[in-house]
This record gives structure tokens, sequence and C-alpha cells, in this order.
């Protein structure tokens, strides 16, 4: 791993960082100097400064958008780049940094995959209890929630809440328009939403859904 040859370290998720730092430790007993590391967040800059790393990254918002608009990358012409992350997901800050002049290489350490349930199985435990919220940080799980809730007739009022804008009108797109909007993905942002929402309404709110069966589904 010729982790010397880059300027900029990316990390994009908790799970890249810990796999990351892994990795990079097998190949490097100490971390080479004068890297500047990114992370997407708080929680992901968190799993770096365990091991003495410093990071940056955007506090208020935690996205490819809020860390291309740190003021560490906005003159970046001519520096080598390395997004740690996994298989596939969004280009957003790949092509941003390549458009300020710096190149861009991968490191790809996990593959995320949709998980597989029985429609009755699913449907079962959804109406054992009903959610009061379902909290969602990226594009990857609302899809993934929306293939396995849609074919059930349950998506469309399915509570959400969402970490972004950017979250939120896709999950309109999809057809649902029961979302919270949270300040971050932090741990702090979503406990903060999610007590203040449920503070502000005695009963949690959810529309009333019909099962695809029979009987009505059950609520809590």
């Amino acid at each position: 791993m010729d982790l010397d040859r880059y300027d900029l370290v990316f990390f994009v998720s908790s799970n890249a960082a810990a796999l990351g730092l892994d990795a990079i430790f097998s190949y490097w007993p100490q971390y080479p100097v004068g890297l500047q590391n990114f992370a997407v967040g708080p929680g992901t800059a968190a799993v770096l400064q365990k091991h003495g790393l410093e990071v940056s990254y955007p506090v208020e918002r935690m996205s490819s958008e809020a860390m291309l608009a740190l003021p560490a990358l906005q003159d970046i012409n001519g520096k080598k780049a390395l997004i740690v992350r996994g298989v596939g997901g969004r280009e957003i800050l790949a092509e941003g940094l390549l458009a300020r002049g710096a190149s861009v290489d991968y490191a790809e350490l996990y593959e995320r995959r949709p998980p597989q349930y029985p429609a009755d199985y699913l449907l079962g435990q959804y109406q054992q209890q009903r959610p009061h919220m379902v909290v969602i940080s990226s594009g990857e799980s609302l899809d993934n929630l929306h293939s396995l809730f849609e074919p059930l007739g349950l998506w469309n009022a399915l509570p959400l809440a969402v970490s972004s804008e950017r979250l939120q009108e896709h999950a309109r797109k999809l057809g649902n328009f029961a979302q919270l909007l949270l300040a971050g993905a932090s741990d702090a942002a979503i406990l903060e939403g999610l007590l203040t929402h449920f503070t502000q309404h005695a009963s949690p709110v959810s529309s009333p859904v019909s099962s695809p069966a029979s009987s009505p589904a059950a609520s809590v």
C-alpha cells in the first residue's frame, strides 16, 4: 500500500475508517507523516482520532458536499487524493476533487448488500410492533428500505427520520412524505431530533396503514 505517495486521504464512513486503518497499519507500523486526513463527520473522525491522527471534517452537515466546502480543500491543484470507501457509492466527492485539479484513487474495502427477508416474515414483524420512526442516513439504506416495504403496501406511510435534505427529497421522489428532517447523521443530531419530535408529540405521529392481509396492521 503506497500510502505515502498521497497528499489527501478521505474516509467516507466509520466502517471505511475502521477497515481502512486496519489495512493501513498492517502495512505501516507508523502512520505516514504529512498526510491530510478528512472524514465525512465527527463519528468517522473519532475513529481516526482514537489512533492519534489529526483529521478535518464538517460539523453541521455530513456529506460529500460538506467535505468539499472545507477550507483545506479549496486549493488542491496537483494533489493526490485517496478515497477510502465501500464498493460503489456516490461520486460527488471524487468529481469535486478532480474539478479542482487533484488526482483521485479509491481503496474499496467492503461491500454493502441489501438484506433479504421473506415478505410474510417482514409483514409479521411490522404488525407485531410498528415502528414510531425509522432513521435513515444514506441513500442506499433508503433504497433498500423502499425495496422491502413498497411491495407490502407499507412504504408510503412508513415514518422516516432522514439526516439530510438530499435524503428527504429522494424519499419524496419514492413516494414517502412522512419524514422528520434531522440536523445531521451524528448520534447527537439523531437523538436530539428524535427527542425533540417525540417531546412535541405526546403520541408518535404515524398515519394508519391497512395491511395487505384481511386484518389491519397492529399499532403501538
